[in-house]
């Protein structure tokens, strides 16, 4: 059963709230068709923005991944900031696994943004996630801060305001900053990223990288987009979701074989 959303977007899931240890995190299920051989491979995925996250960013892949035989869930997160994401996630993998139709071996994540962030930082805490994904990641937050301060004041003050002043908040930048999780993350990865992406430019993803292989991960796979921004846009007047897809789907499906 859909509704529609904010910005009138078509949900296609389900509304559902996973309640554990006096909390409740509000969640958005995609099933599968039924009668699969065997339980389903599931994928979380994570949603950006400054405040508790929004299903309808991932709608454009998580109904693709849905007709794809995955089990997919939207994630909300349980306050503004990104503290805690880890955490969360690793309440929707607790869930997962208790799902009869779920092969809980075969978990992935998908993040943008924000979430691509939260994305990295729980696969370095929780092994249970097989697979990564992130499209757009912010990864360096002090450099984000640092570097919006003179070409982007608005984008500086918007950081400000979500974390606190880089100087004086720098040790819960680098605790909620997924680069310095990077020796962490043991799972192939890939990382897809707008040229334009001027919110999070390319070099986050392209440092990220580097960070993981130092550490000794060589399964990390690039892919940067030409012409597109943060949100999928493409100049001069579309969006590229369907390219998106063309390249998540498909490495979805062969690694969660």
């Amino acid at each position: 059963m859909t509704r529609v959303g904010i910005g009138g977007i078509e949900l296609t899931g389900a509304d559902e709230t996973i309640v554990a240890g006096g909390l409740s995190l509000p969640v958005h299920v995609y099933r599968p068709e039924p009668g699969a051989e065997r339980p389903s491979a599931a994928l979380i995925l994570c949603p950006g923005g400054i405040g508790t996250g929004m299903f309808e960013i991932m709608e454009w892949i998580a109904g693709a991944a849905r007709d794809a035989g995955i089990f997919t869930v939207t994630t909300s997160w349980r306050a503004p900031s990104p503290e805690h994401d880890p955490d969360d996630v690793s309440m929707v993998v607790d869930w997962l696994q208790q799902q009869p139709d779920v092969d809980g071996e075969r978990i992935a994540i998908m993040g943008m943004s924000r979430g691509g962030n939260a994305t990295l930082r729980a696969a370095a805490l929780d092994t249970r996630l097989k697979l990564v994904v992130t499209f757009g990641p912010a990864t360096n937050f002090v450099q984000q801060a640092e570097g919006t301060a003179v070409y982007a004041p608005g984008r500086h003050r918007m950081l400000v305001d979500w974390l606190g002043d880089p100087v004086e908040k720098r040790s819960f930048y680098e605790k909620v900053q997924a680069i310095g999780y990077a020796d962490r993350i043991k799972q192939p990865v890939l990382m897809v990223h707008g040229q334009h992406d001027m919110h999070s430019p390319p070099e986050q993803s392209i440092w990220m990288k580097e960070a993981i292989e130092a550490a000794g991960n060589s399964d990390v796979d690039l892919r940067i987009v030409p012409m597109m921004g943060h949100y999928g846009d493409v100049i001069p007047n579309s969006y590229g979701f369907d390219q998106l897809r063309a390249i998540i789907i498909p490495y979805l499906q062969q690694r969660l074989k």
